[in-house]
């Protein structure tokens, strides 16, 4: 493995410093047949791993158009290998709306309804696949209105509905947590999770994030929400493939640089536990822009991390997979201290993901 290393440093030069007319190296072997083009030799690669999984957990961009483009391209095939339902980075109550063929409220976020109505194309129009696996970051008041409804006879939250009612703002969490300490008599379940233990998770969590001193316990508490409710779907169902897609940060093998991002982690093990397997697709940006919530943003991710810029740098296709595997040997064949960044960066993508998507071009997020 010793002679393998020079081999992935010279990977690691930039393409203009090296030695003209140089023999590919063994580890620019093992990454360059291993890419593949998203719209036709790479929808094969991802189609047949996760035909070998259990658990396709998709580490996806925010707010833009081509992570919905790729699920509405593999979900046919997913469906018929065996894949039932979606985990998903939102709150129970809103995949239920998602769902609904009368839904109460308008729906902004990460979904919209047409990519939920994609996944019923096949499944059918009552199927339910859509699990909430996460708290209402949005409207936690749509949560108060509906148990408000259920206990017109309960002051407190009849007393939360009122202070909600033009909206719901981060700084009223201390007083709607004081309103929701007692239980109401009446409660629902909605997308297999209670509403008003949903509503208590989001309230929690978003007073945590409201104080500086506390944000590492808001996303601790997160973080540990998406794992029991996912669990709590699971328990309801039959047994079934899962897809999961949650922001690339949530799902790792292992931690993220801030330690707190472990759902990936946590279903690799749990699966590994049930004698089950997972596949790890994350997706970054190389150019272009997202929006989310009518913010427009850059997703050009390569100033960001050392390993987006050199995958970009070798990127050959629109939309490029790279199956990072291969580079693992190689990568951990390297001494601690004598890793430089780059190579620190690599060994925790390569780590983190099993395979990863370069889009080199982004655009915003059309309905």
């Amino acid at each position: 493995m010793r002679a393998a290393l020079p081999a992935l440093l010279l990977l690691l030069t930039p393409l203009n410093a090296r030695p003209q007319n140089h023999a590919p190296t063994p580890a620019e072997i093992a990454l360059d047949s291993h890419t593949y083009d998203l719209q036709t030799n790479g929808r094969i690669f991802l189609l047949s791993e996760a035909k070998k999984n259990n658990y396709f957990l998709l580490g996806e961009l925010h707010g833009d158009n081509e992570i919905p483009a790729l699920l509405h391209t593999l979900w046919p095939d997913l469906w018929h290998n065996g894949y039932r339902y979606v985990a998903a980075e939102v709150s129970p109550w809103t995949a239920d709306q998602l769902e609904s063929a009368n839904p109460s409220e308008h729906i902004e976020g990460l979904w919209t309804r047409r990519q939920a109505d994609d996944l019923h194309a096949i499944a059918g129009p009552r199927s339910h696949i859509l699990w909430g696996c996460d708290m209402e970051e949005i409207h936690p008041e749509y949560l108060i209105r509906e148990l408000a409804r259920l206990n017109p006879a309960y002051p407190s939250l009849q007393q939360m509905d009122a202070l909600t009612k033009s909206g719901y703002q981060r700084s009223m969490t201390a007083q709607l947590l004081q309103l929701a300490a007692a239980p109401p008599q009446h409660d629902k379940t909605i997308n297999d999770i209670s509403l008003y233990k949903s509503l208590l998770a989001t309230l929690q969590i978003d007073s945590f994030r409201s104080v500086p001193t506390t944000k590492m316990a808001a996303q601790q508490d997160r973080e540990q929400l998406m794992k029991t409710q996912f669990l709590a779907h699971l328990r309801a169902h039959a047994p079934a493939r899962v897809l999961l897609r949650f922001g690339r940060n949530h799902l790792h093998r292992g931690y993220d640089a801030r330690g707190i991002s472990t759902l990936g982690n946590f279903i690799a093990e749990f699966a590994l536990s049930r004698g089950e397997t997972t596949f790890n697709v994350g997706a970054f940006g190389a150019g272009g822009k997202a929006t989310l919530m009518g913010e427009t943003f850059s997703m050009d991710e390569t100033a960001d991390e050392p390993t987006f810029a050199l995958l970009a740098s070798r990127a050959k296709y629109a939309a490029t997979v790279f199956d990072l595997r291969p580079l693992r040997p190689f990568l951990h064949a390297i001494p601690q201290e004598k890793r430089t960044p780059l190579e620190s960066t690599l060994i925790y993508w390569s780590d983190a993901y099993d395979a990863i998507i370069c889009y080199k071009n982004v655009t915003p997020l059309s309905e």
